[in-house]
């Protein structure tokens, strides 16, 4: 069966990437999504430097692209799987 996959951002992840443009562009963030989701949930062997968080963040993941970190959700359904950006910002600021 064939799932489909939705990438959702939430405010202040598009006020980040409006910002920061010339850092990483919304394109660069759906493929990192979709390579983070071929990892957690189809178990692909793919090199990206994923982390699951702790503390207040339980539950959500970070990629990092650089001195960018993105802190996301993966929400599996039986026919959608939704990754859901909380945020977007650089190393020192996020956590």
């Amino acid at each position: 069966m064939k799932k489909d996959i939705k990438i959702t951002y939430l405010k202040k992840a598009v006020k980040f990437l409006d910002k920061n443009k010339n850092i990483i562009k919304e394109s660069d963030v759906d493929t990192l999504m979709i390579s983070a989701i071929k990892k957690t949930v189809f178990s692909e062997n793919i090199n990206l430097d994923i982390k699951a968080l702790k503390g207040s963040l339980l539950g959500k993941s970070r990629v990092r692209k650089g001195k960018v970190r993105i802190i996301f959700e993966i929400l599996v359904d039986e026919v959608i799987i939704e990754s859901i950006v909380e945020d977007i910002n650089f190393r020192g600021n996020i956590y």
